[in-house]
């Protein structure tokens, strides 16, 4: 969502020539202002049009955040900034006491829902770009509460109807998850599955810390780790994991990480035994 809302803010439209990378964009694109260069290296570098926030040890705010405080816009935008900013450096746990989902709608879908189910619907990554702006931009044209219940508008269903599919997903990953506790207390789960909410469904099982292992993640596909931590920093573990496997890396924040982007070969007790001894 904050690759989108960065392609919204910066005017990204179909007619644009949009090349989807797989890692980050080569030195000659992030070097050229003339190429807008979304969450694919060049970390804050606006000067230069590369909007990114990962791999690097400054304390940078997310990409659509960046984007914003060049272009501006209006409250409506800024207020939609606010909760995708909120969600990609916090995750869901980070909109529940911002949520204006009214008592007794706990069944109506958010912003959040909506996208993931735009995910599910539609696999083609540039295509999810492109119809993830536009779902952003229904929001603001409508002036929508971000923070709010969505309306089940017809463009939607789809979308809506995937992330439903996706909540009785939800409950086989929650059946199938391994919780441990860390030599520091915290409790912390293991689930394989290729679902997107994992992290969320582990968090939601009382997981401080959560470890996601997709077989089959991208194209090509790759063996994918994602570590979370719910209000809890987990990039101090890189050190340990990069003398292992060089690639390893994360945003700023420090509360999320993943394996190389080429993919991964240790193994999950090696993982497991890492998260458990150093957390």
């Amino acid at each position: 969502m904050d690759t989108c809302l960065t392609g919204l803010i910066l005017g990204v439209s179909r007619e644009d020539e949009i090349v989807v990378v797989p890692g980050e964009a080569s030195p000659d694109d992030l070097a050229d202002p003339q190429v807008y260069c979304i969450e694919c290296g060049g970390a804050g570098g606006v000067e230069l049009n590369n909007y990114d926030h990962h791999n690097t040890p400054r304390d940078l705010p997310c990409a659509c955040k960046q984007a914003f405080a060049v272009k501006g816009g209006t409250a409506g935008l800024s207020k939609l900034v606010e909760y995708v900013a909120l969600l990609d450096v916090g995750g869901p746990q980070a909109l529940k006491p911002l949520s204006a989902i009214p008592p007794g709608q706990e069944s109506a879908v958010s912003l959040s829902n909506v996208f993931s189910g735009m995910r599910l619907a539609v696999r083609d990554t540039k295509e999810q770009f492109l119809r993830g702006i536009e779902l952003l931009r229904r929001v603001l044209d409508l002036g929508l509460d971000p923070f709010g219940p969505m309306p089940e508008l017809p463009e939607w269903a789809h979308y809506i109807s995937a992330k439903r599919q996706e909540w009785a997903r939800k409950e086989q990953v929650q059946a199938e998850a391994r919780i441990f506790t860390t030599k520091g207390g915290l409790k912390a789960g293991y689930v394989c599955t290729d679902f997107v909410g994992a992290m969320g469904a582990l968090y939601e099982l009382g997981c401080q810390v959560a470890i996601a292992f997709n077989l089959s993640f991208g194209k090509p596909p790759v063996r994918k780790y994602t570590i979370g931590g719910n209000r809890v920093r987990v990039d101090g573990l890189l050190s340990v994991l990069n003398d292992l496997e060089p690639g390893w890396g994360g945003p700023a924040h420090g509360t999320i990480i993943g394996s190389p982007r080429g993919g991964t070969q240790l193994d999950i007790d090696r993982i497991i035994a890492i998260v458990q001894e150093e957390l």
